[in-house]
């Protein structure tokens, strides 16, 4: 190197690269000052801990108990499928050729009747009810359980179910069909009463549960509804009345699937003599 250029190059500037003391330093003045307050910081991060354990642990058992609920609602639903022995079948029931595949669960391939089928659906659903019946699942299976005490006859029972599906709330369509169960279920209670005056009150305490199902004019279903109506109101020897909710099908819901089926009914009422 020249001369000329040895004081250029042989004394550069320190560099700003802090030294290792001065790093060990400053952990050492904030350790310093943090040491008053340890505890606390080791009370604040193990409540932070626990909070996060116990929110995971509570996550997965949610999780966990969503996922045995659906897997029991599905076997009540896959059990109410079942096909029933060729000499049980009605026109209800889809013909066994067209039934499902054997389950790999272990379902029945078949049921002798359709009680013994409903049985078996009520079993698991009763399960669903007492292990997970405060789930949003355990409460989509109050339906089911209501239609299948309903075919089981017990109608008390029934009414129950799908009045504790109605106080939980559902879905606008779930709920018109709650209280279509119930209004089901009270005529058939009713229609099983010997004395007149008990048959009389079940099927006016019917007629108001159809007039509830859906009191909206314009709401899904109400031809439905009018038209079960009617058949109470028929029933209970009110023919004008009846025809009234009939024509009111056919004024108000030209499009009507029932349209047939109310023209016929009138028919009926127009031939009948008087109670």
């Amino acid at each position: 190197m020249s001369p000329k250029n040895k004081g250029k190059f042989g004394k550069a500037k320190p560099t700003s690269v802090p030294e290792a003391d001065e790093f060990i330093s400053g952990m050492d003045r904030l350790s310093r000052a943090l040491k008053p307050h340890a505890l606390r910081l080791v009370v604040f991060f193990g409540v932070v801990a626990v909070i996060v354990v116990s929110y995971t642990t509570w996550h997965w058992w949610q999780q966990r108990k969503l996922t045995s609920a659906t897997e029991l609602y599905g076997r009540a639903v896959a059990l109410s499928h079942v096909p029933l022995a060729p000499e049980a079948q009605d026109e209800a029931d889809e013909p066994k050729k067209n039934a499902p595949p054997p389950d790999p669960r272990g379902l029945p391939s078949e049921f002798a009747t359709a009680a013994d089928r409903s049985r078996a659906v009520l079993g698991a659903l009763e399960e669903l009810a007492a292990e997970y019946g405060g789930t949003a699942v355990g409460q989509q299976g109050l339906l089911l359980h209501g239609e299948t005490l309903y075919r089981l006859g017990r109608y008390d029972d029934a009414i129950a179910r799908y009045r504790e599906y109605l106080e939980a709330g559902g879905p606008a369509e779930l709920m018109l069909s709650a209280r279509e169960g119930v209004a089901y279920s009270l005529e058939a209670k009713a229609v099983q009463q010997k004395d007149a005056k008990a048959r009389q009150a079940g099927l006016e305490e019917a007629l108001k549960a159809f007039q509830e199902m859906q009191p909206q004019g314009e709401g899904p279903r109400r031809d439905e509804a009018l038209y079960h109506q009617a058949r109470i109101q028929a029933e209970l020897g009110r023919k004008d009345e009846a025809r009234k909710s009939l024509e009111q099908i056919l004024v108000q819901h030209q499009e009507s699937s029932l349209k047939r089926d109310v023209e016929m009914r009138l028919t009926a009422l127009s031939a009948a003599p008087a109670k």
